[in-house]
């Protein structure tokens, strides 16, 4: 399984058969046992692309939704621990903040333009708002405050776009990793992309929400 996938590593077949040390081991006597047949590394890198696109595809529809609640699981252990250590640092910035006669509530004056997440989604992968709500919410913890579904199209009605809107404006960097570029999450195997949401008129005839909106 090693020598297959080293094999696929490299584009040059020559190149990898040089970093071998003994050249015997271009057979593969387990898979040929199985197979009965003259299965060799040779012939898996002549099949080479269309092996590492279903890999692709393996991956992407099987193996991520399959591990995705193990990471998720993991990554919040890890934020939990980190908020353990910071709890008391955060008290000590409180105590000085109310004896210097500040207040500092987060997110107390934002608006809800400035608490959003602009997600799309992918034409033919239709997704729901239950699927984003619980997904975000098992990922980052209770952070949604409401999702608003548009640009509704095709045959399947299938909305392209949402407005998530979160309970605190400092939790959006976690979401949005880069703000010139989309961050990529699969729910359920389906692509979303987020981008911090920035309408074209902010609060232009004093609605919640533009009656357009891009995102950067």
């Amino acid at each position: 399984m090693i020598g297959s996938l080293r094999c696929l590593s490299y584009e040059n077949f020559p190149t990898f058969v040089a970093s071998l040390k003994n050249i015997n081991s271009l057979s593969i006597p387990w898979i040929r046992r199985m197979t009965r047949q003259n299965f060799t590394l040779e012939g898996i890198h002549q099949k080479r692309e269309d092996i590492l696109l279903e890999m692709k595809k393996h991956l992407t529809s099987i193996c991520y939704p399959a591990f995705e609640d193990i990471c998720v699981r993991f990554e919040m252990q890890n934020k939990e621990k980190m908020h353990t250590s910071s709890h008391f640092l955060c008290g000590q910035q409180a105590t000085t903040n109310h004896a210097a006669g500040t207040s500092n509530v987060e997110g107390q004056q934002l608006t809800a333009e400035d608490r959003t997440v602009f997600l799309t989604f992918s034409k033919g992968y239709p997704i729901s708002e239950v699927e984003v709500y619980e997904y975000f919410t098992r990922r980052f913890g209770d952070i949604v405050e409401a999702i608003h579904m548009g640009g509704v199209g095709g045959k399947d009605l299938q909305a392209l776009y949402a407005r998530m809107v979160l309970r605190s404006a400092a939790k959006i960097p976690e979401i949005v990793k880069d703000e010139t570029c989309p961050t990529k999450f699969a729910i359920n195997g389906k692509h979303v992309k987020a981008r911090k949401f920035i309408p074209i008129h902010k609060s232009v005839n004093n609605l919640p929400y533009p009656s357009f909106g891009v995102s950067l």
